[in-house]
């Protein structure tokens, strides 16, 4: 947080709150907003002010500092100094006051779905939800709804002089100023501060902290997946390898980050954490304590994907989640499969020595089964030519020497080669 240089303040000074809403709009934003909300609240602070510059983001987390800005009870002004589209357009018009700078500009909020590495437009149910969202929030603060609509939906009628019918609205300052989109056209955050009578307020300036930043960061969508990615695949591999070693403190690592994240920043709580760990139990007993495939790791497996769905919100952005899981995993070993070779990641765990019979290296040694050799036995299994033969008391893998041998015959062992035993069906 950054404070601006300290005053004393005097009874029944006004003290304003500027928050900086630039980049994209994400859920640790939204976590940032609110909070400042609350502290504006909490110490009855005279306005906060968000100056806005953003090309958009997330519709959830936008509906989420939508929300917070319609109920808080301080007045909220936003300040556009640049861009306030899309997502930014929707928490624009939930403050009470909007102010935009010179050629700065306000709209294009048609809503689209990330699919693989492009996007494309969302469902009609989608838009229609979200268009009817930017006309309750212009209605609330009695604004024309039928603008925010058509920033939105681009079926609309012609708005003369703004947007012909089946074009998305983009208000400039100019447009917004004449149709009730903007208090004022303004040129500096201290104009704004002078038009709002608030000149002699004290000033504090927010930013998020470094903690704020980081769960920002970590709660990205890209980057959330890539750190599950990772501490999934690390934790499989250090069930395979013997010990604990530089994989499972990976996977404690990436696991720690990935929950952190949206733990800190709101997105989930510890409840989902709970169900996650429960699910990795029940399906780790049901891997290597309890035989077979049953209701145990059904349950795991359950457990696993409803945290997985709680913590992204929703199930289709479980299922993207996944999708980017996959995309990152087959990356991941074709990379593997490429400089493995050439880089020797793995010469650890290759024999690279060549074993041969001329070096005294055989599978059995040559006598093992030499008794055997004119043993009676009978067939456990069909030959054909390889099956199952009991000899004597045990039990062995034999070979029939020329016709194929029925269950039940009886045999004869005829040679025995290393390992190999050739029986043939005893004549009577």
């Amino acid at each position: 947080m950054f404070l601006c240089p300290a005053e004393t303040l005097a009874n029944g000074q006004k003290k304003v709150l500027v928050v900086s809403v630039k980049g994209d709009i994400d859920n640790g934003l939204s976590f940032f907003l609110q909070r400042q909300l609350r502290k504006a609240e909490r110490e009855e602070v005279s306005a906060v002010i968000l100056e806005v510059n953003s090309n958009g983001g997330l519709v959830t987390a936008a509906q989420e500092m939508k929300d917070a800005l319609l109920k808080t009870k301080t007045k909220t002004i936003a300040y556009v100094n640049g861009r306030a589209l899309s997502a930014a357009a929707l928490i624009s018009i939930a403050c009470q006051n909007i102010y935009m700078a010179p050629g700065s500009e306000m709209g294009a909020a048609t809503p689209i779905m990330l699919v693989g590495n492009g996007v494309k437009a969302a469902e009609p149910k989608f838009v229609s939800a979200f268009e009817a969202e930017f006309g309750a929030t212009a209605e609330a603060r009695s604004r024309e709804p039928a603008l925010a609509k058509a920033m939105v939906n681009a079926n609309h009628d012609t708005i003369e002089g703004l947007c012909p019918k089946g074009e998305i609205l983009t208000l400039t300052a100019e447009n917004a100023f004449k149709h009730g989109y903007c208090d004022q056209i303004t040129a500096s955050l201290s104009a704004v501060l002078r038009v709002a009578s608030l000149e002699n307020a004290s000033i504090e300036h927010v930013e998020p902290s470094s903690s704020e930043i980081i769960a920002r960061y970590l709660t990205n969508p890209t980057v959330s997946t890539l750190l599950f990615t990772i501490a999934f695949w690390c934790m499989i591999i250090e069930f395979y390898v013997p010990g604990f070693g530089i994989f499972g403190i990976i996977s404690i690592v990436c696991f720690t980050l990935f929950f952190g994240g949206h733990l800190f920043a709101y997105m989930a709580g510890f409840e989902v954490l709970i169900l996650f760990v429960i699910g990795l139990v029940l399906l780790l007993l049901e891997i290597f304590v309890i035989p077979g495939f049953g209701i145990t790791g059904i349950t795991g497996i359950i457990c696993l994907c409803a945290s997985i769905v709680m913590l992204y919100g929703g199930f289709m952005k479980a299922v993207y989640a996944l999708g980017y899981l996959i995309l990152y995993t087959t990356i991941a070993v074709y990379l593997i499969y490429k400089l493995a070779p050439k880089l020797g990641l793995f010469d650890a765990f290759i024999l690279k020595k060549e074993m041969t019979v001329e070096d005294g290296y055989v599978a059995v040694a040559k006598d093992t089964y030499s008794d055997l050799v004119g043993l009676q036995g009978v067939t456990l299994s069909i030959c054909r030519p390889s099956g199952k033969a009991k000899i004597g008391t045990e039990r062995y893998d034999v070979v029939s020497e020329g016709d194929f041998l029925e269950k039940g015959e009886t045999i004869i062992v005829r040679k025995v080669d290393g390992n190999k035993i050739v029986v043939r069906k005893l004549e009577v």
